[in-house]
């Protein structure tokens, strides 16, 4: 049994020291005001198996301010991509997300599929837009509700560098 494991972990070995792996690091910022101001910073971590799978996370700050009351909220977003389709330069990627947002207690939460149009810039960096959500969210006080289609707050631009 011992020879058996060892024989698969060999295996395993040989198969991920001669996939193509690349990390990538990078992140969003945004700033707008509508009705309210609002302010988010977000970098972005992550590893590449190979050219079609992805996992990585956002880890970073939103603020909200109007009418003298200021929210800070931390925010975490974990993912796993697929790249459904890819040419040399366009990627279309399904994400699937976990994404939560929280000061003192969880205030949002969303879980789903993440549509993402992504650019390869060039050999190092990359460039991508999310585009909406198709799932669920929960909202600190409510229950869970459909979380389905494109919303200012659900389309995101990325830029990652990848070494």
């Amino acid at each position: 049994m011992k020879k058996i494991i060892l024989f698969f972990a060999l295996l395993l070995t040989v198969y991920v020291s001669s996939a193509q792996k690349t990390c990538f690091v990078g992140g969003s910022a945004s700033i707008g005001y509508v009705n309210d101001f609002t302010f988010s910073f977000e970098p972005q971590f992550g590893y590449e198996f190979t050219e079609r799978w992805a996992i990585g996370s956002g880890i970073g700050l939103a603020l909200n301010s109007s009418l003298g009351y200021t929210v800070v909220l931390g925010v975490a977003e974990p993912y796993v991509r697929f790249c459904a389709w890819h040419n040399d330069r366009v990627f279309i990627d399904l994400k699937a997300t976990a994404g939560f947002a929280f000061d003192n207690e969880l205030e949002l939460c969303q879980v789903g599929i993440r549509p993402s149009l992504r650019f390869r810039i060039n050999d190092h960096w990359d460039m991508a837009a999310d585009l909406g959500l198709f799932g669920a969210q929960y909202t600190m006080g409510n229950d869970w509700t459909p979380a389905i289609g494109i919303s200012a707050t659900s389309v995101g631009l990325w830029f990652n560098y990848r070494f």
